[in-house]
């Protein structure tokens, strides 16, 4: 088999890949992202990402960030429009170690109010790196025009404005709503024996609650023409033309990712 699968009573996903390495690698996903968000709440999954990683109930900042450090492992996260990853490398003794932090941050963060307003102030800084990188910012004013209104056109990061305004009460309920256990997957690819990864992921995931709330995704109505001008003080000029491609099940997506390529390599 490609990978194996075990699946807990709580709906949670243990999937396993075996690869002959003396390093494992692993992450939660969660199917949860900005296109989650409500109106006025653009950058609130990608703000949730940033405060997983400063204090639990169990731990502090300090604790958290060194949990995996101290034995030479990366740790970190990223947020999509569409889900959340926590990812981790590390030597393979420690795979128990990484489980317990990740059981920990996803699932008794307390989101302390004086954290909460560190980091609104590095997500706004990040904010604003982000659009003097016109080359990277023209990306998400082209989705935003091409699914005009919806949420999966808005930035990940969110804007000044919405960040601002975000609350502890919006992240809990959030989480409530969308970190649904029947929609979690913890992945692992490493040198072990599936059934030692799966009596971890009893161990640790096993006794979390199940949560399995109904989600409420609108699919998009893309904008089939639309015609936006910025105008910046830069020296160069940068230009999107694009509309909807195939999704990730068409039959020709193979094809299309081909002539992305012979088109990206000759451009």
């Amino acid at each position: 088999m490609e990978y194996q699968l075990h699946t807990l009573t709580n709906g949670i996903r243990i999937m396993y890949k075996h690869a002959p390495s003396a390093i494992t690698h692993c992450c939660l996903l969660v199917n949860a992202g900005s296109r989650d968000e409500l109106p006025q709440q653009e950058g609130l999954a990608h703000f949730i990402e940033h405060l997983l990683f400063k204090e639990t109930e169990r731990r502090g900042t300090n604790q958290i960030l060194n949990r995996l450090e101290v034995i030479g492992a990366d740790l970190n996260a990223y947020t999509t429009k569409e889900y959340t990853c926590i990812h981790a490398s590390f030597l393979n003794p420690y795979l128990e170690r990484a489980i317990d932090l990740f059981e920990d941050i996803v699932f008794h963060s307390t989101f302390p109010e004086d954290e909460l307003e560190k980091e609104r102030g590095v997500i706004q800084d990040e904010i604003a790196s982000y659009l003097d990188q016109p080359e990277e910012a023209i990306q998400d004013d082209f989705e935003e025009l091409l699914y005009k209104d919806h949420p999966i056109g808005k930035n990940i990061l969110g804007t000044t404005e919405s960040v601002n305004t975000l609350t502890r009460d919006d992240m809990q309920q959030f989480i409530a709503t969308n970190y649904n256990t029947n929609q979690m997957i913890f992945a692992v690819i490493g040198d072990y024996d599936f059934k030692k990864v799966s009596k971890l992921g009893d161990k640790y995931f096993g006794h979390i609650a199940a949560n399995y709330t109904e989600k409420k995704r609108v699919t998009p109505i893309v904008n089939v023409y639309g015609k936006h001008v910025s105008q910046k003080q830069i020296s160069q000029t940068h230009c999107v033309m694009g509309g909807e491609a195939y999704s990730s099940s068409h039959k020709d997506k193979t094809g299309l990712l081909l002539l992305n390529n012979i088109l990206g390599a000759w451009a």
